[in-house]
């Protein structure tokens, strides 16, 4: 199990050194110390990194833009903590 503290620290900088954990370890491990383990699905193939966005692009629009290819699980503009503006990049 991995415990909070420099040690764990470097390992996630670390990872795929030698004897260091993996990705699916350390997220394993960072799910034991909250008690449970992560539902995460894969999304390696369905999630898509959208850069470039006017800043005036909200969640409902990207999907909407995004909508014509098929079925649109999430659509997400990044936007900043303290002002609320997107920053111009999102995932669909």
């Amino acid at each position: 199990m991995l415990m909070p503290g420099a040690a764990g620290l470097s390992a996630v900088g670390a990872v795929g050194a030698v004897g260091a954990p993996g990705p699916d370890e350390l997220v394993s491990g960072l799910g034991a110390l909250a008690g449970t383990t992560p539902q995460q699905k894969d999304t390696t193939w369905t999630k898509l990194f959208v850069g470039g966005l006017p800043y005036h692009t909200t969640d409902k629009s990207l999907r909407e833009h995004f909508n014509v290819y098929g079925d649109i699980e999430e659509a997400v503009v990044i936007t900043d903590r303290q002002t609320g503006k997107s920053r111009g990049y999102g995932f669909g």
